[in-house]
């Protein structure tokens, strides 16, 4: 995740893997579980409800910008100055924007019909894109884990507005649109900034049981959400960037019990293709649909999506992701000895 000598982050891949796996389920390739209730019975109908309701994206996404705010913070934390930015800007667009191009062409060749900015490209990218274009920005105003929480504070400003400005029952959280949307999802992104002062080491670290507990949190939470959501009782918009201040204390949990504790290696490393998974997740229905394949049994079409979906994202983040990884890594190399001349 963060490399910088032995300043590597243990267990933020692996919730990056499970953050791309939940948003790949919220859009409809989970288990089929409970696809053969009869939702005519009340109490099949619930439990049929709230199995669906389990897998809230939206609420992965804003984990999502914490993480990556962590991320992109960590190893300038007490090293930035303004030699880095055109290096950072050009590896991160780099690093991002590589592999949409790439995809953004199989959606063409494949002829897919979609909106760009909210099923395929995808609104958190285009959030995440412009906050990593304004960090540079920011770093020149703000020095201090004091000034980043003043940010923090006003970023929270069009959070509050939403109450004001839109409909309570306002299910998706893009749904504000696309240019407030990033700036509802800021305050999100920061805090993953403001978690890299929170990561020392106490006396005595967290305790497994506590890191369970958060876990299973976390996870109601988000539930809860989604629940709210899908019943238009109150929306995402109003309810995520409250979800985000929960998850900042659970993923400092996450990060100061793997400073301690070993890993998962494996999820670590499928955590290293949460980005390949998050943009190929979309491409299996559409294989189906270009090759003329009808899948009548939903298990049926269940287990083709993950039988598919797996070689593509291996193939596309070997072939595509990694190797533009390598190109921005290039970029940041080469253009800093001649800021630093």
């Amino acid at each position: 995740m963060v490399r910088k000598g032995k300043d590597r982050v243990q267990g933020l891949d692996s919730i990056r893997f499970c953050c791309a796996i939940w948003v790949a389920f919220g859009h409809g390739a989970y288990p089929p579980l409970t696809s053969n209730l009869d939702t005519g019975n009340v109490a099949y109908w619930l439990i049929n409800g709230v199995y669906t309701s389990m897998f809230c994206g939206p609420a992965a996404v804003i984990v999502f910008f914490l993480v990556s705010g962590f991320c992109i913070h960590h190893p300038y934390k007490t090293q930035w100055n303004d030699k880095n930015a055109i290096p950072f800007i050009g590896a991160r667009l780099t690093r991002i924007s590589g592999p949409i191009l790439v995809a953004t062409l199989i959606v063409l060749l494949l002829n897919i019909k979609v909106s760009f900015f909210y099923l395929f490209v995808g609104w958190s990218i285009v959030c995440e894109i412009f906050y990593y274009s304004i960090y540079p920005i920011l770093r020149r105003f703000i020095h201090s884990q004091k000034g980043w929480f003043r940010a923090f504070l006003i970023s929270f400003a069009p959070t509050l507005l939403t109450f004001a400005l839109f409909p309570i029952d306002l299910v998706n959280y893009p749904g504000v649109g696309p240019v407030f949307v990033i700036f509802l999802g800021l305050p999100c992104w920061i805090l993953g900034i403001l978690l890299c002062y929170k990561i020392e080491i106490p006396k005595q670290g967290p305790s497994r049981s506590l890191l369970h507990s958060m876990r299973i949190g976390i996870f109601f939470l988000a539930l809860s959400t989604h629940v709210l959501a899908l019943q238009k009782i109150i929306g995402h918009p109003f309810t995520l960037n409250f979800f985000a201040i929960t998850a900042f204390f659970w993923l400092r949990i996450e990060v100061l019990f793997f400073k301690s504790n070993k890993s998962n290696q494996l999820m670590e490393l499928l955590g290293k293709s949460s980005y390949s998974i998050y943009l190929m997740h979309g491409i299996p229905p559409h294989l189906f649909s270009f090759f003329g394949v009808d899948l009548n049994h939903v298990g049926y079409v269940f287990l083709a999506y993950w039988i598919l979906l797996i070689p593509i994202t291996v193939i596309f983040y070997l072939s595509v992701e990694k190797p533009f990884h390598h190109v921005a890594r290039k970029i940041r190399s080469s253009l800093s000895p001649k800021l630093a001349a």
